[in-house]
């Protein structure tokens, strides 16, 4: 279980892989972001992009997927008061492979609650070639360490 004390400004999580396909780009998109260069192969090629893109609604998803199956599922997290500087840095398209990566940039204390703190990681999502596609700095808050009692 990590708390906020076991975050150090520097520490930096791999939190895995994620292949996208056409598909899931398609399904995404028509759902949720129902611009033509998200939802049609054959329009997306006409547009500034070439073909088709996902949104970057999707990216961040896949980024908060890996973030969450690869180090909050095990964590005292409880939850976020907000992202700052949300980057698409460039499309991504179908069959790209793309690696998360957070990067703890500080942490602080919470003025208003002993109990917790603030974590501030930069997240992103690489290509094949390391290069960001995709990064925010996100704030999560964990809970700190239960005091052990001795008995």
């Amino acid at each position: 279980m990590r708390y906020f004390e076991d975050f150090q400004r520097g520490d930096v999580h791999d939190l895995g892989q994620v292949t996208l396909t056409a598909e899931e780009i398609i399904e995404f998109g028509k759902q949720y972001d129902p611009q033509p260069f998200h939802t049609d192969s054959v329009t997306a090629k006409d547009s500034p992009f070439g073909g088709l893109i996902a949104s970057g609604w999707l990216t961040a998803a896949l980024f908060m997927r890996r973030y969450v199956d690869g180090l909050l599922n095990d964590s005292a997290c409880a939850g976020s008061p907000g992202v700052d500087e949300i980057r698409y840095h460039r499309p991504v398209r179908p069959g790209d492979t793309l690696t998360a990566r957070l990067t703890v940039e500080g942490t602080r204390p919470s003025f208003g609650h002993s109990d917790r703190g603030i974590v501030q990681p930069l997240c992103e999502l690489l290509d094949t070639d390391g290069q960001p596609v995709f990064s925010m700095i996100l704030h999560s808050i964990f809970l700190r360490r239960p005091a052990v009692s001795c008995s």
